[in-house]
Formats: structure tokens, C-alpha cells, sequence
């Protein structure tokens, strides 16, 4: 018996260091699982609350737009992930203005040299007609003045990486995920290459980087006040992304690895309150042995 509580323990003990490395390095992590009510909570412990948000004005000069709503929660992908739920961007017209806005903090703000993204995606349209305020079309994944994500267009489906202020960065990163059916995003930054992920596969690396992360433009005047928005451009407020989203993640100085991204994808990352039964459970176990 005690042989068997043991092994038990030593399990219990690898699945806990397993899915805690997930968590290092963690700077914000919404998971969509709220089911109601106007805020998205961060799981990530760092209070990166995120308010959805619907939109009255877009582009510059700013275009008004009436009848907007607020992102609704829907059922979350199922399949792969942990989670229950999910937030969908759009409006019974088909298009989109809205997102979910978070205020700058230092957790999000500053990377630092590495970093890396997740999250599922399900884009429904892409049609550049349906964006307001003289939008490109590229729509926003994550936008803040640091660091931005945007997917392709239609003639071009090809995602971009775009932090204002580090034009270095500002790259080509390969091709855009399927159109109308849920898939895993990953993007990192090793210090040294941009390597995407979709559904733990790599699709792109863009190499050559000296640097050691991104310009911090966030504290500058014209950008003091701005905020993190998820499903549409921080500024001018347009190419709103019109779909689905889930279980967005960020780190800063940290790169996850493919096997680490693979792990993502098909398990997701565990609510606090997971990771602390596993850990009362693996404790219990080594009082008893």
C-alpha cells in the first residue's frame, strides 16, 4: 500500500510541475469562462481585468456607429482547452465593433526579452466592406501600443506581428489560420526568431533578431491614457475582429518551447483552483506514506 501511495504521490507531484510551468512567466490569461456579466477576469493572478466594451465612434477622423453591442458569451470550442466558454465579437449584422478593453499595467506593459502568446480563434468574416473608420482589413487580434497581433485579408492571408515602436518587429509571420472552425494560436519570441504555432504545429519563423525585446512607447504623452484591446486596434479604434476568441494568454521573458505550445493546445491551462487540489492532493498523500 504504501508502495502504491508513492507512486501516487510521485505522479501527482509531475502532473503539478507539468502544468505549473505553464504558469511561470504568466502575465495575463483570460479564459472566457464568465458566462455573463460585463468584465472578463485575468486567472493569471496579475488583476488584468478586461471590460467589454461596445463601441460609439471608429477610425480617425472618428465615424459615429449607433446600435453597437457589447461581445456576448457563447460555449467555448470544446474539444481541446479547459475551458467552458468563449466571447463572440460581432453583431447581428454580421460585422463588429466591439472588444474587450484592459488597462495598461506593468505586468503587460513590459515583456521583457522573450515572450510569447495563445489563444483560440474562430474568425467568421474578413470582409475589409464590413470594417468601419477607413480600416485596412488586418484585424486585431490583441492591440496595444507595445505589441500588436492582426490576421490576414482577403488576397492576403498572411498574420502580421506589429508593435508601433519596435519597427524591427513589425513582421510577416506567416500564413492566416482557417476560416469558420476553431484553432490554436501561438506566437514567441526566443530572443533571437518569431515562431508561430497553429494547433502546436510550427508554420513560421521569422529570424535574425539582435534585440533584446520591445520599445516601450506606452509611457510616452500621446499614449499615456491608451489601453489593451482584444478584438480591435488600441488607436484609431478600427479593424475590429469579427469571430470568436478564447483562452488568451500572454508571457513576458519567457519563450514557450513546441512542446510546452503542444501541451497548450491540447490541455489548455489550469484554473487556479485546479492546480490547488492537485497540490493539497499530492501533500495528503505524502503525510500518509
Amino acid at each position: 500500500m504504501k508502495k502504491l501511495l508513492f507512486v501516487m504521490m510521485i505522479l501527482m507531484i509531475t502532473i503539478v510541475s507539468a502544468k505549473a510551468d505553464l504558469t511561470t512567466g504568466l502575465r495575463a490569461y483570460w479564459s472566457f469562462d464568465e458566462g455573463s456579466g460585463d468584465y472578463a477576469f485575468d486567472s493569471s493572478g496579475n488583476g488584468n481585468t478586461g471590460l467589454l466594451y461596445a463601441a460609439t465612434e471608429a477610425g480617425n477622423p472618428a465615424v459615429p456607429l449607433t446600435g453597437t453591442t457589447k461581445p456576448s458569451w457563447i460555449a467555448s470550442k470544446g474539444g481541446n482547452g479547459t475551458g467552458s466558454g468563449a466571447l463572440l465579437f460581432g453583431t447581428p449584422n454580421g460585422s463588429n465593433f466591439n472588444s474587450v478593453l484592459v488597462a495598461k499595467s506593468d505586468s503587460i506593459k513590459n515583456l521583457g526579452g522573450l515572450f510569447s502568446f495563445g489563444m483560440w480563434i474562430r474568425q467568421d468574416e474578413d470582409s475589409v466592406s464590413m470594417n468601419a473608420g477607413g480600416g485596412s482589413g488586418y484585424q486585431r487580434l490583441i492591440s496595444c501600443p507595445n505589441y500588436e497581433i492582426e490576421l490576414g485579408v482577403p488576397g492576403w492571408k498572411h498574420d502580421y506581428f506589429w508593435p508601433y515602436g519596435s519597427p524591427a518587429f513589425q513582421q510577416d509571420i506567416g500564413t492566416t489560420g482557417q476560416m469558420d472552425t476553431w484553432y490554436h494560436f501561438a506566437l514567441t519570441y526566443d530572443g533571437t526568431a518569431l515562431k508561430k504555432y497553429i494547433n502546436g504545429e510550427l508554420i513560421s519563423t521569422v529570424g535574425g533578431f539582435t534585440h533584446q525585446g520591445l520599445n516601450n512607447i506606452w509611457d510616452d504623452s500621446g499614449w499615456a491614457e491608451a489601453v489593451l484591446q482584444i478584438g480591435n486596434q488600441t488607436w484609431p479604434n478600427k479593424d475590429f475582429f469579427m469571430g470568436a476568441l478564447d483562452e488568451i494568454a500572454i508571457w513576458g521573458d519567457r519563450a514557450l518551447s513546441q512542446t510546452e505550445i503542444q501541451d497548450l493546445y491540447a490541455n489548455g491551462i489550469p484554473e487556479p483552483t485546479t492546480m490547488l487540489l492537485i497540490g493539497i492532493g499530492a501533500l495528503l498523500l505524502r503525510k500518509k506514506k
